[in-house]
């Protein structure tokens, strides 16, 4: 194992290679050289602010990534909230509020793979002009595991820290209690996921639910929060203090639009600079419209349908393997992605595609209604009442395969694609009845009785994905299922299968790359022999661009974000 703790380092940097990003992003050009302006207009130019406006489909819940399931608030985040690290357009990890990452080559990684030495940029300051130390890493960790604060999504990871000691301003030693091979993850922002640190001198002594530190906290990025007027804006100014110097846009408005309709009329009528979280089909309507340019990203996300597999509140039928699988096979997700999603994109067998660790042996489950019907029958539901709806024993009690299933609106692509589902499973005798709510219903924590955390619901549906580290986060641990007693659990699958908790408790401590990635291959096989969710399709990362807008460059790991303080607009 000591051997092996840098070849784990190297997983980082190589295996990231896999997911380097496709489709270019616009670059900046020089304009051609004219007669030099006067100097009254170069100082009118000078003086000129520079500002952008983001449309944004879904209002965050929180503008501390920690306190959010959402990704539009680790957007807001990567913009504002920096981490140790970040990835890159190449997918290269990114040094940001550290000096280097640790390594055992540096002697920064211990020989047992159990202790850390941090080092940060010397002469960080918060947006506040206050100094950054490493008091505030060391804090952030105490924040996050402090129970008082109930907002905090995940503790996983964190929990796996014994202890951090700051022997000096730059200077943070970070000891775990057992090795932990996505370490990477923690202290850093990625695209997907992750955690800024939070300022001591303002938040020691407070609790993150109660005080203004998740609407308009203080951060240390190239932006800061001036505001949020829900429902409308969020405006993010330019930070003086940034330590890589202020950015070269002023000002990002981030607006709050209804739908991706919305958000594409913004952009066709120049109201928006940029547009995230475009789908598939969105790419011909991009292309089309003057001036404006689409970034595909390959990525490693996928849009999924979950049971409920929680044996005293789900839909008790989904117990059974053979319903699970049925409806799987009655679903014509192949139909789905050539035609709602323009042949974009394709059918995924498991929860990482596009990673190093997909386990490419597996075949997304055909389109078979008969073999559908054939196992329902086999699991003891038939229609006997003619009503077009199979109902069968579950449990001792008479049941019908009628359920409801949430996923987010607006959304026009999902709807869509609830509204075939729907039909192919009604033709094999399956009610799915569409009960959809706003995302930040949807994804509302344990504390916010949010619908998925508290297993309020019988058949989900969203999109995520796994990384840059393939680690799922708790998502399968038997031990993450949330509850009252523990409402941070990430286990909103609400599965629980021992051979599955066991692989997953295996990889979190196997450093050598090649056989974790055997372990996650070995895990994807269970999840596709049992049936545990509903793969639809790989998602490409679609974003539109005005313009103005230049300097963006795509990433799988750190999306577009991650450069920010490098963006610029043209006249």
């Amino acid at each position: 194992m000591k051997r092996n703790l840098f070849v784990l380092l190297s997983l980082l940097v190589l295996a990231s290679l896999v997911l380097a990003a496709c489709g270019g992003a616009p670059e900046a050009t020089e304009a051609a050289a004219t007669e030099a302006p006067g100097a009254e207009a170069t100082e009118a130019a000078a003086a000129e602010p520079k500002t952008i406006t983001i449309g944004f489909q879904q209002e965050p819940t929180s503008l501390y990534p920690q306190c959010s399931n959402m990704t539009f608030a680790v957007w807001v985040g990567q913009m504002t909230n920096p981490g140790m690290w970040t990835w890159d357009g190449n997918n290269q990890p990114i040094m940001e509020l550290a000096e280097a990452m640790p390594s055992v080559a540096d002697g920064t990684i211990s020989e047992d793979g159990l202790t850390y030495t941090y080092k940060l940029k010397p002469d960080l300051k918060w947006s506040d002009g206050e100094p950054l130390t490493s008091a505030d890493l060391k804090f952030t960790w105490e924040t996050i595991m402090n129970d008082a604060n109930t907002c905090i999504i995940s503790r996983l990871g964190y929990d796996s820290i014994a202890s951090i000691e700051t022997p000096d301003d730059v200077t943070a030693v970070v000891t775990f209690k057992e090795f932990y091979a996505p370490w990477a993850n923690l202290f850093a922002m990625s695209g997907n996921s992750g955690s800024g640190l939070v300022p001591k001198h303002i938040l020691e002594g407070q609790s993150l639910d109660t005080g203004d530190f998740q609407r308009k906290p203080v951060t240390a990025g190239a932006y800061y929060v001036e505001e949020w007027v829900q429902g409308d804006h969020i405006t993010l100014q330019a930070n003086d203090n940034y330590f890589r110097g202020r950015p070269k846009i002023d000002t990002i408005f981030i607006k709050m639009v209804p739908s991706r309709e919305a958000l594409l009329a913004a952009l066709q009528t120049g109201d928006i600079d940029l547009g995230p979280d475009f789908v598939e089909a969105s790419i011909p309507d991009l292309e089309s419209t003057p001036g404006v340019s689409a970034i595909a990203i390959t990525s490693s996300s996928f849009e999924h349908y979950l049971f409920n597999l929680d044996p005293e509140i789900g839909f008790c039928p989904f117990q059974d393997v053979r319903v699970r699988k049925a409806m799987i096979l009655g679903i014509d997700r192949f139909t789905i992605a050539d035609t709602l999603l323009f042949g974009k994109t394709r059918v995924v067998s498991n929860l990482w595609p596009n990673t190093p660790v997909e386990n490419t042996d597996l075949e997304p489950y055909p389109f078979d209604p008969e073999q559908a019907a054939a196992l329902l029958d086999e699991a003891g539901y038939t229609d006997t009442d003619g009503d077009g709806i199979r109902e069968g024993e579950c449990n001792g009690e008479t049941v019908k395969l009628s359920f409801t299933h949430q996923t987010t609106t607006p959304n026009q692509l999902r709807a869509d694609v609830q509204a075939t589902a729907a039909q192919n499973l009604l033709d094999i005798g399956i009610e799915m009845i569409p009960d959809n709510k706003d995302p930040d219903i949807l994804f509302a924590g344990y504390a916010a009785d949010g619908p998925l955390a508290t297993g309020n619901y019988q058949l989900g549906g969203y999109t995520t994905s796994f990384i840059p580290d393939p680690d799922p986060a708790g998502n399968f641990d038997c031990d993450q299922i949330p509850t009252d007693e523990s409402p941070d659990g990430a286990n909103w699958y609400r599965m629980c299968f021992p051979e599955l908790d066991a692989l997953m408790l295996e990889q979190k401590s196997v450093a050598d790359p090649v056989a974790r990635a055997e372990i996650f291959k070995e895990a994807q096989q269970f999840m596709y022999d049992n049936a545990l969710f509903i793969p639809l399709y790989a998602r490409l990362n679609v974003l539109g661009v005005g313009p103005r807008l230049t300097g963006l460059q795509g990433s799988a790991f750190g999306d577009v974000y991650w450069n920010v303080y490098d963006w610029d607009v043209v006249p």
